[in-house]
C-alpha cells in the first residue's frame, strides 16, 4: 500500500511537471524571438490598416483569414480589403498594448488591447477594444488566419 501511494505520488508529480513545462514552452516573454516576430506582425498590421495599405494586409492575411468584429459581424480577407479600398473603413490611429503571445509550433495566438480612432460605414469605431489574433507559420512567415475583437469597457 505504501509503495502504491508513493508510485501514485511520483506519477502525479511527473504529470504536473510535464504540464507545467508544456505551458512554459508555450508562453513567450517579450524579447523572445518568436514573440517579437509576432508583435512585429501585429505592429505592421495596424500600420497597414491606418495607411489603408492593401498590399501589406494581403501579405499578412492567409487566404482563409476570418475576421469577427466588435459587433459580431464575420467577414473574410476580401471583405476587409474591400472595405479599406472603398473607404468604408477608415482608421486614423491604433495603439496596441498588453500583448501576450502563445506559440504552439507553427501556430500562435496573440491577445491584447487597443485604443483606436476612425470610422466604419460612417459610424465611429469602438474607442477601446480587446483582441485575439490567431496565426500560422507558412514558409517561415507568420500569417493571420483569424481575428476576434470585443469592445472593452
Amino acid at each position: 500500500m505504501k509503495r502504491t501511494g508513493m508510485l501514485l505520488l511520483l506519477v502525479v508529480a511527473a504529470v504536473v511537471g510535464a504540464v507545467g513545462q508544456e505551458q512554459k514552452d508555450a508562453e513567450h516573454k517579450p524579447g523572445d524571438a518568436e514573440a517579437q516576430a509576432l508583435i512585429d506582425v501585429e505592429n505592421r498590421w495596424v500600420q497597414a490598416l491606418v495607411k489603408s495599405d492593401i498590399t501589406m494586409l494581403d501579405s499578412l492575411f492567409a487566404d482563409t483569414y476570418v475576421d469577427t468584429d466588435e459587433h459580431s459581424h464575420r467577414g473574410n480577407k476580401e471583405d476587409v480589403l474591400s472595405f479599406l479600398k472603398s473607404g468604408d473603413m477608415k482608421l486614423d490611429s491604433i495603439k496596441l498594448s498588453e500583448m501576450k503571445v502563445q506559440v504552439y509550433g507553427d501556430a500562435a495566438v496573440v491577445t491584447g488591447s487597443a485604443v483606436q480612432a476612425g470610422s466604419f460605414l460612417g459610424a465611429p469605431v469602438a474607442a477601446k477594444i480587446i483582441f485575439t489574433d490567431t496565426f500560422i507559420k507558412q514558409n517561415g512567415k507568420w500569417r493571420a488566419v483569424a481575428s476576434h475583437r470585443s469592445v472593452a469597457s
